[in-house]
């Protein structure tokens, strides 16, 4: 009687750890996913134009993130994007999701705010809608200076850090009416090889 009774208590047994390692195993499934997902180089494709997840409108063609190890190159494509706009064309959330995209990676991953702080609000992106505003860059130059050239050297700057002023020209329309526009940025970006935003400031260097 005790065997038949030992017998009947193994298959209940069984089957609860069999249970419990079921589950572990998707636990674990869950959270490793997004990590594994996210291992990758962190470079977009340096043909897909980014934002498309966003619905809405195509967003424009220059923001493109490139696939380089070039600083200089990573640096005015970075300020294309955020000096081009066409409100008739794209969403606002769109122009925030191209970017984003310039800092999603695991080099700086809480970057991606930073990069964002460039643009302008969401009130003024509405204020600039109503007037059917766009924008175009022309005459971008990136170029270092003595003082980001000390920073660059400090031991204590990421391996791979490059910091670049940046100087364009923004060419806006705004109820029809053209203005010109000088802006500087200063950006600084990290390739270890290929290169991803790390900082930006509207501040010029000192």
């Amino acid at each position: 009687m005790r065997r038949v009774t030992n017998s009947k208590l193994v298959v209940p047994i069984v089957i609860l750890i069999l249970l419990v390692i079921v589950i572990l195993a998707l636990v674990i499934g869950w959270r490793e996913t997004p990590q594994v997902a996210h291992s990758g180089s962190g470079q977009s494709d340096p043909g897909h134009v980014t934002g498309t997840s966003t619905p809405g409108p195509a967003p424009l063609s220059v923001w493109v993130r490139p696939a380089t190890t070039d600083p200089v190159e990573y640096a005015i494509a970075f300020g294309t994007t955020i000096w081009t706009y066409d409100t008739a064309v794209h969403t606002y959330a769109q122009w925030q999701n191209a970017v984003s995209s310039f800092a999603d990676s695991l080099e700086a991953p809480d970057s991606a705010p930073i990069a964002r702080s460039m643009l302008p609000y969401a009130s003024q992106w509405e204020e600039l809608k109503a007037h059917g505003a766009r924008a175009s860059l022309r005459d971008v130059t990136a170029t270092t200076t003595p003082k980001l050239e000390a920073l660059a050297r400090d031991p204590r700057a990421p391996k791979g850090w490059h910091a670049l002023l940046l100087r364009g020209t923004q060419d806006n329309v705004v109820d029809g009416a053209t203005t010109r526009t000088e802006r500087h940025l200063t950006v600084s970006v990290i390739c270890r090889p290929q290169c991803t935003f790390w900082s930006a400031t509207n501040e010029l260097p000192q």
